[in-house]
């Protein structure tokens, strides 16, 4: 990325501290320092008060860096819908290996009032419930650690696009993919109690 050459370039050429080009743009100083260093990269709206402060377009600013955010965003876009679709596919197969095993085993285990089936189906879900949720904690992991979400408001803004709207996966607010997903373990976490409450009062009966 060039941002953080160009922000340090031009606070340097009118002689400013970070701390100065900070309280101008209300941000922190450590905000500062972390655009500078490439750790982070500031929004639309900052990067429009840094084009004011140093007397140059945005284009200027980020020339270079556009292509590169397109680049990062469709990459990993794409990521996260296979991890959308992985921690779904891993949820509904750990559902149906559970019925099934549940179905096939109704010999009692060794825990009291409860059937070899429906144990050996409670920890197959667990071990396909646990890697979806990290599968949905990755797609999270993703949108921080490279900042999509600033990118894709970049990249919109550079084109005369509108802003990510809500329900758009790397919008600023929470996505509808990401609360689908977490609403799905959710769901299935609801599903295996369910399930084994049944469990145990059909074999109770």
């Amino acid at each position: 990325m060039e941002l953080p050459k160009q922000l340090k370039a031009h606070r340097e050429r009118l002689g400013l501290s970070q701390e100065a080009v900070a309280q101008a743009i209300y941000v922190s100083r450590q905000t500062m320092s972390s655009w500078e260093n490439g750790k982070t990269y500031p929004d639309v709206q900052s990067l429009l008060l840094l084009s004011d402060l140093f007397g140059v377009s945005i284009d200027e600013l980020v020339k270079g860096d556009v292509v590169s955010m397109k680049e990062v965003v469709s990459k990993d876009a794409l990521k996260m819908e296979r991890l959308a679709m992985g921690s779904v596919a891993l949820l509904l197969a750990g559902i149906a290996c559970m019925a099934g095993i549940y179905a096939l085993l109704p010999e009692p285990s060794f825990i009291p009032h409860m059937s070899a089936g429906a144990l050996i189906g409670i920890l197959v879900f667990v071990a396909f419930w646990i890697p979806s949720l990290v599968c949905t904690s990755r797609i999270e992991r993703i949108k921080r650690e490279h900042d999509l979400v600033t990118f894709r408001e970049i990249s919109a803004f550079m084109d005369g696009e509108e802003a990510p709207s809500e329900t758009d996966a790397l919008s600023r607010r929470r996505s509808r993919l990401s609360s689908a997903l977490k609403m799905a373990c959710g769901a299935g976490f609801g599903f295996l109690i369910a399930f084994l409450i049944t469990a145990l009062v059909n074999a109770l009966h």
